[in-house]
């Protein structure tokens, strides 16, 4: 990602805090240990403060400023460059009680009460000025100690975290009404019908009547529809729907906007569009859900040089688990097109959890890398309000950290050859943009995803995450496997071409998974399913306690596996063309990853019978086998990625891995002592002979 030989490794440095707000003799020790650690550049919070701009127009450097251009010196003496976090109208800039200067916003939306939201008009020309300007005066002042891209241009790192917000002035008003109209296609009587009114023009519409309780939005937050909204698709539901497809298309549109500005400032733009998990959200904090947050980053990446978002090692189920890492890093090398990227990755002490007492750093940073990642940013050295406080973490910590750091920098530039793609699991993009994790009953929507990616990486494959409009744009002729993981609210997306192109793809040889309720499968391969009582079924010789909240059976297809008290169809294939369709009656995948396990049934007395993690061969082993001329024996929780004669080896296991029988022609281990046993919670990368 840059244009030198090393790797852009880089490390969030923020200076609101003491010591590093004002203590010199503090900050130079903290770049010393960062560049001791492995980093090769720091990420300074720029943000359009006021004080910034009173720096661009000659006058004195607050103290905030003169501390980042001390933070600069000090990296350009390590031999270390920066980037500045040049914020694109995001709500991180508004906090009340961290800086005493404020924000220049240009013009900010407006609460109903008349109230400025506190926050940004996305749509505003002087709000989108005044970013420009922002980023002008940092790259005229900084600009020569900056991050260059390979192609010379300076890399900045611009949003951390974006909140598009409706306004309530009159000019947005008129904005949403417009858009309201349009989705429409000015039919007031369709609107009023969902949404339970009788108004008799869009122009009449009040804000309580379109938008979901107005009163409840400030600069971060807003007001969510509960679980019987979406189970029953109240009006409420209707109204988020609504006003979330709005945001999503405001942010959309900004950043369609400010790719010219982008292009003008000759920049590298590479977004911190999401800090705290985009798929895997933190459990219990509300305020940091995707899912409210409008966000799409495939649907960003048409306008940005570089997706990046930062992810912890925590499921849905707020357990630390390295495989989220892994799904996630799928994520952004999909939504970067499978080219090079930039991988986030947020250390130090979680604000649910201290993960990295079960997942050490080096294991997290090997599996970007294992990922595809070619550069890496981590959040943060101190950063208080947000728990990214590296710099109080222990000496086993950063000693973790630095054997992570100092391999992959080792490693990131012999990975020259695009990974192996074998297995497609699509990506749930309805269910992310609009359901919050709280409205995801224990997780178990996300886990079902997490599950079905864990199932094959097990057995070996390579497995990538990708959006519908990849799927329609042909990307499904590198994959072998589909998997359609739960998708709650598939049936709000326009998905007819996706349909399509999965019926084609399979008709000319590829293998569709999927489990209850999937409309995809109902549409493009007419799968019939029935509700029926929880049962076990038999598989193979074993017999097979389900784990899910449905159980259906498969009126049509050829059956696989039978419950045991009905014979009625729990595992079915249909042939389709020259290809195959699975079908699942339970959630697999959260049966196969979720905390906890089903008991035997009381009524089957003293049977032996196994959920689908104890099984000697599960269905998808049996069905699909162990990936092609996989390096390794399937191992649970032992990740290979495959990157032309290279691999990487990550050990996800408490437990040393013999590779003895493994022939390779060269390997760069992080443990120094490695010999053909790769230890608990490591990496290797091997060469082929």
């Amino acid at each position: 990602m840059d244009s030198t030989d090393r790797p852009f490794l880089s490390m969030w440095f923020g200076n609101f805090f003491e010591p590093f707000y004002s203590d010199y003799d503090a900050t130079r020790r903290g770049m010393a240990e960062i560049a001791d650690l492995g980093f090769n550049a720091i990420n300074l919070d720029s943000k359009p403060w006021e004080d910034f701009f009173v720096r661009y127009a000659g006058g004195e450097a607050s103290q905030y400023v003169a501390m980042q251009e001390f933070m600069m010196a000090e990296a350009a003496a390590r031999g270390m460059d920066y980037t500045s976090l040049a914020l694109y109208l995001c709500g991180d800039n508004l906090y009340p009680t961290i800086r005493d200067v404020p924000p220049v916003r240009g013009e900010e939306a407006v609460l109903p009460d008349g109230q400025p939201m506190g926050t940004y008009k996305y749509w505003s020309p002087a709000a989108q000025a005044t970013m420009v300007d922002h980023v002008r005066g940092l790259l005229k002042l900084y600009g020569s100690g900056m991050r260059r891209a390979s192609d010379g241009r300076t890399v900045v790192q611009t949003m951390f975290d974006p909140i598009a917000k409706p306004s309530f002035d009159a000019e947005g008003r008129r904005h949403y009404l417009a858009w309201l109209a349009g989705r429409f296609n000015d039919d007031i009587e369709r609107l009023n019908e969902r949404y339970a009114l009788q108004a008799t023009s869009f122009d009449d519409l009040e804000s309580h009547t379109y938008w979901l309780r107005p009163d409840e939005l400030n600069w971060v937050g807003c007001a969510l529809p509960g679980h019987e909204d979406f189970a029953r698709r109240t009006p409420d539901f209707h109204r988020w729907i609504d006003n979330q497809t709005y945001l999503a298309d405001v942010l959309d549109d900004y950043l369609a906007t400010m790719r010219s500005h982008w292009n003008d400032l000759d920049v590298f733009a590479e977004p911190v569009l999401h800090q705290w998990g985009y798929f895997f959200n933190p459990p219990r904090q509300r305020d940091w859900q995707t899912g409210q947050r409008a966000l799409d980053v495939y649907r960003c990446a048409q306008h940005l040089d570089g997706v990046l978002f930062i992810t912890a090692p925590l499921n849905a189920e707020n357990r630390a688990d390295a495989s989220v890492v892994s799904v996630e890093g799928s994520i952004a090398r999909a939504a970067n097109g499978f080219a090079p990227f930039t991988a986030g990755l947020y250390l130090g002490r979680h604000v649910n959890t201290d993960v990295y007492r079960t997942v050490p750093p080096a294991e997290a940073i090997a599996t970007q890398v294992a990922a595809g990642a070619r550069g890496l940013h981590t959040y943060g050295y101190s950063g208080l309000d947000d728990g990214g406080v590296l710099f109080r973490t222990d000496p086993l910590f950063k000693d973790s950290l630095r054997t992570g750091m100092t391999w992959a920098a080792e490693v990131m530039p012999l990975l020259t050859d695009p990974r192996t793609r074998q297995v497609a699991l699509l990506f749930p993009a309805e269910m992310s943009l609009y359901e919050p994790v709280e409205l995801d009953h224990g997780g178990r929507h996300r886990m079902d995803l997490l599950g079905w990616y864990q199932q094959f990486t097990d057995l070996g494959w390579h497995v990538d995450i990708i959006h519908p409009d990849q799927v329609t744009d042909g990307t499904l002729a590198h994959y072998q496997h589909l998997v359609v993981p739960t998708n709650s609210l598939y049936d709000l997306g326009d998905n007819a071409a996706l349909e399509n192109a999965v019926r084609e793809w399979t008709a000319a040889g590829g293998t569709t998974w999927h489990g209850p309720s999937c409309e995809l499968t109902r549409r493009a391969f007419d799968i019939q399913e029935s509700d029926i009582d929880f049962d076990c079924f038999a598989w193979s010789d074993e017999e097979v306690i389900p784990h899910g909240w449905s159980t259906v059976t498969f009126t049509s297809g050829k059956p696989l596996a039978s419950y045991l008290t009905s014979q009625q169809t729990a595992i079915s294939q249909t042939s389709w063309g020259t290809g195959n369709v699975y079908s699942v009656g339970f959630q697999y995948g959260y049966s196969y990853c979720r905390e906890s396990m089903p008991i035997v049934p009381p009524r089957y007395g003293k049977r032996e019978m196994h959920p689908l993690v104890l099984l000697h061969r599960t269905p998808v082993e049996v069905l699909a086998g162990a990936a092609p001329a996989a390096l390794l024996p399937p191992t649970k929780g032992v990740e290979v990625a495959v990157f032309g004669n290279r691999a990487v080896i990550v050990n996800h296991r408490s437990t040393p891995i013999d590779l003895g029988a493994l022939d390779t022609a060269g390997a760069v281990a992080q443990d120094a002592d490695f010999t053909r046993r790769l230890a608990p919670h490591s990496a290797v990368c091997v060469v082929a002979p």
